[in-house]
């Protein structure tokens, strides 16, 4: 079974932002992802990424467009 057949069979969640600190000085980077099967645990393997790392106005622009159905 590959990758697309597998993520239909699943219940994926919400296109959300994941954020990740850096450095010492109070600066974060997010990139949007959503949990690929609900049913399961949050952790790395269970996440699908959209983008890149960027600031947070850039991400949630992203997210929107996905969540509108603008962008796969």
């Amino acid at each position: 079974m590959n990758e697309v057949e597998t993520m239909e069979n699943k219940n994926p969640g919400e296109w959300r932002l994941f954020g990740q600190p850096i450095g010492d000085n109070g600066e974060w980077l997010y990139i949007v992802g959503r949990q690929r099967d609900m049913g399961q645990p949050l952790h790395s393997g269970n996440i699908e990424y959209r983008g890149k790392y960027t600031n947070k106005e850039e991400a949630e622009e992203l997210k929107h467009k996905l969540l509108r159905g603008e962008v796969e």
